[in-house]
């Protein structure tokens, strides 16, 4: 069975031979750059310079002889900022927005060093200038890999990042963006209908080009913490859910692909919303998460939703169990959510550098061991 062919089942809740396996297809199922060279090196591959997707997570382009070595269903077509990151005078990053960024005192990540509409006021957001949504580097090698993979593997579309109320709040920093809502604030509509409108605008550039090789579009917004939503529901309704369906609607006008939705944290509450809009599949479905039982969300949206993830515990198995910990983890999730199809495995967000290669192996070896569906 093609790679292509054994995705496309599980999104049409029909079960395959085994199991797709993702590893990298979004830039939320990667690996941190020191992580996948460390799995290099116990791979026997030679070390080259990593290819990084995701520039603020340093998570990796997968290596394509690791996605062959644990024979990955998926390869990621990864959509560029427009400006590629532009180094300040400060010593700080600068994306597509204008959000500055800078590398943590570990040496692993950017974090956040400047909201550029902190204290902007209404025509100030009007006037704010983003990147071209046209630039030709947003889709730079997109022909070479869809020549060289996309007859054989499922193709997904990446670098939305946190497409719509994630980069509306750090454009205005999250605490102010959070009172924007409360407050009914016009300024959180303008922020959230520019954003939306820059997102279309890259979607419309990208797949009226590569939309019919295209088999997957990521979008994500992290609307969830360990233990609830970030906002209530019907905030989420009344102010979010309606630029969601939007960006949804025209990417489904715009191609005939499948939309996933990367969301973390305890997201139930509104999953029957990401339905009614038209997602076609979640991740990182984080089952330690208050509300998300994997039996559960499996009895009660598994014929709705893909689910996407889950597969093991990022937080406290995968990086501090021992192997045979982490196979078993691996074993029950297989368990509870393949049957029927509408799986898709991956752990629970990119794996990072502390995770013990050890463990790493382990996922893969029990993936392969309890995945079939023979």
């Amino acid at each position: 069975m093609k790679h292509k062919e054994r995705v496309m089942r599980s999104f049409a809740f029909l079960e395959a031979d085994r199991v797709p396996l993702d590893i990298g297809g979004l830039n939320v199922t990667s690996l941190h750059i020191k992580a996948e060279e460390k799995l290099k090196t116990v791979l026997g591959f030679r070390h080259g310079n990593p290819v990084i997707g995701s520039f603020n997570m340093q998570s990796a382009i997968v290596d394509e002889r690791i996605l062959r070595n644990f024979d990955a269903d998926f390869r990621v077509l990864y959509a560029q900022d427009g400006n590629q990151w532009a180094p300040c005078s400060n010593g700080c990053y600068r994306d597509e927005y204008g959000i500055e960024y800078r590398m943590s005192p570990d040496g692993n990540y950017y974090d956040f060093a400047h909201y550029p509409l902190a204290e902007a006021n209404l025509d100030a957001i009007e006037r704010h200038k983003f990147s071209d949504p046209k630039s030709e580097h947003r889709f730079a090698g997109f022909a070479e890999r869809i020549k060289i993979y996309g007859d054989e593997y499922a193709l997904t579309l990446e670098g939305s990042r946190d497409s719509i109320f994630g980069i509306s709040s750090w454009l205005r920093g999250l605490e102010q963006f959070f009172i924007d809502l409360i407050e009914e604030s016009p300024i959180a509509d303008a922020l959230l209908s520019k954003v939306t409108q820059h997102q279309i605008s890259v979607f419309d550039h990208i797949l009226s080009r590569f939309g019919k090789h295209i088999d997957i579009v990521r979008i994500g917004d992290d609307l969830g913490s360990q233990n609830g939503l970030l906002i209530s529901p019907e905030m989420y309704r009344n102010k979010v859910k309606p630029y969601h369906a939007k960006l949804v609607k025209a990417i489904k006008e715009m191609s005939d692909c499948k939309v996933v939705m990367h969301s973390c944290g305890a997201i139930r509450d509104i999953l029957p919303d990401f339905i009614e809009i038209g997602i076609d599949a979640i991740n990182p479905v984080q089952t330690t998460c208050d509300g998300m039982d994997p039996t559960e969300l499996k009895r009660e949206f598994g014929k709705h939703l893909v689910f996407w993830g889950g597969g093991v515990d990022t937080q406290h198995v995968l990086c501090h169990a021992r192997p045979e910990e982490v196979k078993q983890f691996v074993k029950a999730s297989l368990q509870v959510f393949k049957p029927g199809g509408g799986y898709i495995f991956s752990q629970v967000h990119n794996i990072q550098p502390d995770v013990p290669v050890e463990n790493i192996l382990a996922m893969y070896e029990a993936f392969h061991e309890f995945s079939s569906y023979t």
